[in-house]
């Protein structure tokens, strides 16, 4: 067993039942360290461990025990004749398939532990006759109710044992990814998406609609919720304060993490309704706040702050003006949590992770992109939409003039600001900037005009010597000369043929 935690205890109550127990040499140690007596599987299949016991739990003795219908005439006397123990609850986790640096293929699939899941399989598929228990939450539940019924009901058992598939299917899942990232095979023609649960949200997208947290499961990384990260994830993050979250908040907060981390230098993201209303970078993250906020500071109220430093006292204190539904950063700070715990309303999330723009490529089926950078995953009517994450490293763009006036340094830095922000916007998406912070925004609309219009209403007369990003290029010139006559001195678009955003 992989996860000993609780196996002593089980042990001894299924003992107390009237259970015999068997177990492989590792188990059966911790167990008389116990002192629980547990005989060793070779008992039950006179057959040495060889292989380095590959074998042993694939012996027909043990196959046979666990598959035999008790109510089917010919498995009994199959049992008696052979002389074959029927075995009643079978109890198996095994260690997550892992990757790591520096080891040959061989060596990683020496990992795969054959023999647990065909005992899983085997004991799932006859749950009526034999317990499955592949988790240690579901120890004491099982013993509660065999205590005080006599007996584990049809119910548990049915669950237990659409536990135990999943978790051989999960498992089967991790290692079918591995082998494909060799191959750059993103779309087979069977997929199982390895993923884990994490928690319940309050509500769903709607507060009639039920929802759920779940994590992907990756070879390359720790199985451990806050493990060593390859970037930041809401899945593996730490809720240091503030109530439940729910499906629209999480959606918020993934945006929020996303804008702050496609920036090296200090940055603040303030998010309503998946849309970055304020966003700036600074010198310190205090500086990048005060400048995001002042980008829009009437719907910023109730929004979502993504950082891309660790939040100080300072921050904390600026923070505390006003109330936001939730702020995600690597980390906070001790004098700033004690300063926002004064807001327990306004929850804290930290990743404890880097927030850094990712630097690989997504274009091509390439293999650097599994297993760090699980698909992008969407639902449609009777189906899913899968799709290579959105990164795209600066040097992969070609940037070309195609007016007689080349942009000064000013506001090519303020081009490559308003580039990176423009992606985060929902179509059709306008965004004004100017210094590194985002002015105005226009997304939703029906028409680029009526989203440049948006735009600039929101800037007001900051608009003037600003920059402008479209996610989209412009089929007529009325929102360019808009945005000129507006003050506007240099516009990025991806042209009729470009990359736009998603």
């Amino acid at each position: 067993m992989a996860n000993r935690e609780g196996v002593t205890r089980l042990a001894q109550e299924l003992g107390d039942l009237g259970v015999s127990l068997f177990s492989p040499e590792n188990t059966r140690r911790t167990l008389q360290e116990a002192g629980i007596q547990a005989a060793p599987i070779e008992e039950l299949t006179q057959l040495p461990a060889i292989l380095d016991g590959k074998l042993q739990k694939m012996h027909y003795t043990l196959l046979a025990g666990i598959m035999a219908r008790r109510d089917h005439p010919r498995h009994k006397e199959d049992l008696r004749v052979h002389q074959i123990e029927p075995i009643d609850v079978v109890v198996i986790n095994f260690p997550a398939f892992s990757v790591k640096q520096g080891i040959s293929t061989t060596e990683i699939m020496e990992q795969v532990d054959i023999g647990s899941e065909t005992l899983v399989r085997a004991a799932a598929s006859n749950f009526s006759d034999v317990l499955v228990l592949v988790r240690p939450q579901d120890y004491g539940l099982v013993l509660q109710e065999w205590r005080e019924q006599g007996e584990v009901s049809e119910g548990t058992r049915r669950r237990l044992a659409a536990i135990a598939f999943q978790y051989a299917a999960s498992y089967a899942s991790v290692i079918a990814e591995y082998l494909r990232s060799s191959g750059g095979d993103l779309f087979p023609d069977e997929l199982t998406l390895p993923l884990r649960y994490v928690q319940a949200l309050r509500y769903g997208e709607n507060p009639q609609q039920r929802a759920a947290l779940y994590r992907w499961v990756m070879p390359s990384q720790p199985d451990t919720p806050h493990g060593a990260c390859v970037e930041p994830s809401l899945a593996t993050s730490e809720m240091l304060q503030g109530e439940e979250l729910s499906y629209n908040n999480l959606l918020d907060l993934n945006v929020a993490i996303e804008a702050a981390s496609s920036f090296t230098v200090p940055a603040v993201a303030i998010i309503k309704h998946t849309n970055p209303c304020g966003l700036a970078c600074g010198d310190t993250l205090l500086e990048a706040y005060q400048q995001a906020h002042a980008g829009d500071p009437i719907p910023a109220s109730g929004g979502i702050v993504g950082c891309n430093r660790e939040v100080n006292g300072d921050v904390a204190h600026e923070l505390s003006q006003l109330f936001y539904e939730a702020v995600v950063a690597p980390s906070f700070s001790k004098e700033a949590l004690s300063l926002l715990r004064k807001k327990p309303a306004m929850r804290l999330i930290a990743t404890h992770c880097l927030h850094k723009p990712q630097k690989r490529s997504t274009h091509g089926l390439k293999k650097e992109l599994r297993p760090e950078y699980p698909l992008d995953v969407r639902s449609i009517q009777g189906g899913l939409l899968l799709q290579t994450p959105d990164y795209q490293g600066e040097q992969e763009i070609e940037y070309t003039v195609v007016t007689e006036r080349d942009p000064n340094l000013e506001e090519v830095t303020d081009l490559m600001f308003a580039w990176k922000v423009v992606r985060l916007v929902k179509s059709n998406a306008i965004v004004l900037a100017h210094k590194l912070s985002l002015i105005g925004v226009g997304a939703g609309q029906m028409s680029r005009l009526a989203s440049v219009q948006l735009a600039l209403e929101k800037a007001g007369s900051r608009a003037r010597g600003s920059v402008l990003a479209a996610d989209a290029y412009f089929p007529f010139p009325d929102g360019v000369e808009a945005a000129a006559r507006a003050g506007v001195t240099a516009i990025i678009q991806p042209g009729e043929l470009g990359v736009t955003k998603k």
